[in-house]
């Protein structure tokens, strides 16, 4: 099993969080729901990892509110194991421009983020920001 350092950011702003629906084209989840995170690059900090990965997935300007514990989350059906370290972002605008990387976007409560097919993980990053 493969291991891969990524960085995760909960979006919030009025109270909702960001959901962005990956790709059907996404090599690893296609079409399922996650939170905007991305691969750490080379001599990069998590904190600038995480506030690019907003930009370039969302093109909104986010602030770094809260960072979270890493942990980390191995998943078998794909062979691959997650360290993640979680973050809750918050931004002044709800005008998204997403990426070639995700297919659509909802800003919703907390507590809805089960009713949509997600990502492993989403609950532990919740979990460890304190937000359940």
């Amino acid at each position: 099993m493969k291991t891969y350092f990524i960085v995760t950011a909960i979006v919030k702003n009025k109270g909702k969080v960001l959901i962005l629906k990956k790709s059907p084209k996404d090599y690893t989840y296609p079409n399922k729901w996650s939170f905007c995170s991305g691969y750490v690059k080379e001599f990069e900090s998590a904190e600038d990892s995480v506030l690019r990965e907003i930009k370039e997935e969302t093109g909104l300007d986010a602030k770094i509110a809260k960072k979270g514990k890493l942990f980390q989350k191995n998943d078998k059906n794909n062979g691959k194991s997650w360290v993640i370290m979680p973050f809750l972002c918050e931004v002044k605008s709800r005008n998204i421009k997403l990426d070639h990387e995700n297919a659509e976007f909802r800003w919703v409560s907390h507590k809805d983020i089960k009713k949509y097919p997600t990502v492993p993980g989403l609950e532990k990053d919740l979990k460890v920001l304190g937000l359940i």
